[in-house]
């Protein structure tokens, strides 16, 4: 039996187990960093059967190409390793930077040069096979480069794990046992090339390192099928940390790709009632309020228990990603406690403001009209003709506002029309007793058409209201203080005028126009009136109201917020009159009818 046999059976024993474990991790192979550490188990395993075989070979040349495949597994091993180690740490990016694609080179380069080593002399000399306890021993001298290029190999390994080991000071107990164990499962085969290469052993023919991945086997194992290593990778906490800032005042939460949390500022500490170290590895749900929480990609808001109180806040769901893979997401809280309830404020104060000003205005309006029938005073009948104007006027601005909640708060979905129609129908809807002139192409466009409606309805209003030269025009005021937007709302007075016939004349007092551009339409209406007051488009184009600056009614306010649902653009040019113009995107260019 031959003395140094164990030798052998140790190496094929590595390569056996280093080819089970690549078995058993081959379905993380998508993880970060995955696909470096299986290419550098191929080496190893090529590496420990190879060196096995050559123990056996005495034939100088067969040895000889034995040997060079040897070192440029060597090398493989080395450069993949660290590639893994700074993917799987989540400085990926580094791998795919010129100079490691250059290192990754190291192999062939290593074939080429060892391989053509007889010709030209420049790695080693005096190649010869030993025998050794039975075995086929090398013994050569390396150039002193080489030895220099061998020395960078084994620090490159050892780099990886010392890239390994800054995770453990980095994120703590989270990954410290697996990066600890495959950190330290280098030193043992590491050792064992450092000996040889440097020949400080009594054996220097030999190299143990294959027989010393058998320990270096089983750690790797423990941290990556025991410990499910590849489950809780550190690139999913690296990534998060870039993507959220700490001392964020809004909550921000990192989860992994099954949402368990990775990490978490300190806002999200206080909001979940958590703290960090608690909260790492444990279901995101596990700290919500909600029992049908379908993960931060599913669910747009959530209830949290702080402090005994309840909040609701909205998620804001960003995904985290590493060389394409997925490895979780960046989830942002934002407290919209305060929002909802000021919502439902508003809706019910908008409800029964609204419900009650139009019954009691119907009532003043009844009272009003029955008082002016009754008596023959004309100054008192003046009077009253006044306050019937005014009901009449308070009673549509109710409708107004109605207009505004069902068409600006419903979820509505563009729809094919055709352009003229629509004008037209706006055009009949307001009660006008001047001539309203029409120029609009037969096109057909693509469009939310009852925003669109409602929106040319309250700026052929305006136009009428502060164009007209009758009588019945008073003071410039918004036109939703004397007409509704909805079809079926008029006043007695409006009423009483007949609907003039839409015109082509371009003396008309209120002139539409329709022009097709820019992927677009462009609405002009344009009235002779004395123009718009400069303090009503003072304060659209401030965007809000105070004491000081404010509307006379919604119209103007219904139409600039109509303009922003379309996403188009409404001004206002007031020079001898006053032309909006109002230009919204259409899903198709205009098509002839």
């Amino acid at each position: 039996m031959i003395a140094g046999s164990w030798i052998v059976v140790a190496s094929l024993a590595s390569g056996v187990g280093t080819l089970t474990l690549l078995g058993r991790l081959w379905r993380y192979r998508e993880k970060p960093g995955a696909k470096w550490f299986l290419l550098s188990l191929v080496c190893q395993a090529l590496w420990s059967v190879s060196y096995a075989v050559s123990l056996l070979v005495f034939d100088e040349t067969v040895r000889l190409a034995l040997e060079v495949l040897g070192w440029a597994l060597l090398a493989g091993i080395a450069v993949y390793f660290l590639a893994f180690a700074l993917a799987y740490t989540g400085r990926g990016h580094l791998v795919e930077t010129p100079w490691y694609r250059a290192l990754l080179t190291l192999p062939a380069v290593a074939v080429v040069l060892l391989g053509t080593n007889p010709w030209h002399g420049l790695v080693w000399d005096e190649f010869s096979v030993v025998a050794v306890a039975g075995l086929a021993g090398t013994a050569y001298e390396l150039r002193l480069w080489a030895v220099v290029v061998a020395t960078g190999g084994v620090l490159i390994a050892l780099l990886g794990s010392l890239v390994l080991f800054d995770t453990v000071a980095s994120y703590g107990r989270l990954y410290r046992r697996e990066a600890i164990a495959v950190g330290v499962s280098t030193v043992p085969p590491l050792s064992a090339v450092i000996v040889w290469l440097y020949e400080i052993g009594p054996v220097p023919e030999l190299n143990f390192a294959t027989v010393l991945f058998l320990p270096h086997i089983a750690l790797d194992a423990y941290a990556f099928v025991r410990s499910d290593m590849f489950e809780f990778h550190p690139a999913t906490r690296r990534e998060g940390e870039r993507a959220a800032i700490e001392d964020l005042g809004n909550p921000v939460v990192v989860v992994d790709e099954h949402d368990r949390i990775v990490t978490l500022n300190a806002a999200a500490e206080s909001v979940l009632g958590v703290e960090k170290a608690q909260a790492l590895t444990e279901p995101l749900a596990a700290f919500l309020t909600d029992e049908t929480f379908a993960g931060p990609d599913e669910t747009d808001r959530v209830t949290v228990d702080t402090d005994g109180r309840r909040r609701t806040y909205s998620l804001a769901t960003t995904p985290l990603t590493a060389s394409g893979d997925r490895l979780g997401s960046t989830v942002v809280l934002q407290d919209i406690t305060e929002e909802i309830q000021r919502e439902q404020r508003l809706q019910v104060l908008n409800r029964v403001v609204r419900h009650n000003l139009r019954n009691d205005m119907t009532v003043v309006r009844g009272f009003a009209e029955a008082a002016n029938e009754a008596t023959d005073d004309t100054e008192v009948s003046e009077l009253l003709d006044t306050v019937e104007g005014k009901a009449d006027d308070l009673v549509d601005l109710g409708e107004k506002a109605r207009a505004i909640e069902g068409i600006l708060g419903a979820d509505r979905r563009a729809t094919t029309v055709e352009l003229a129609a629509l004008l037209s129908d706006a055009v009949d809807d307001v009660d006008a007793d001047v001539p309203i002139a029409t120029d609009v192409p037969d096109v057909t466009v693509t469009v939310d058409a009852d925003t669109l409606r409602v929106l040319c309805v309250a700026l052929v209003e305006n136009a009428v209201e502060h164009g007209s030269t009758s009588p019945e025009s008073r003071t410039p005021r918004d036109a939703v203080e004397h007409g509704s937007t909805s079809p079926g709302s008029h006043s007695r007075r409006d009423a009483a005028t007949a609907q003039p016939d839409e015109t082509s004349d371009e003396r008309a007092p209120v002139r539409v126009t329709a022009t097709v551009r820019d992927g677009g339409v462009e609405i002009a209406i344009a009235d002779d009136g004395p123009g718009l007051p400069e303090h009503e488009l003072d304060v659209l184009a401030a965007g809000e109201e105070t004491d000081l600056e404010h509307s006379t009614g919604l119209g103007l306010w219904l139409a600039s917020w109509a303009t922003r649902r379309l996403g188009g653009d409404l001004n206002f040019e007031v020079d001898d009159g006053t032309t909006a113009r109002l230009w919204f995107p259409v899903e198709e260019d205009g098509k002839p009818s």
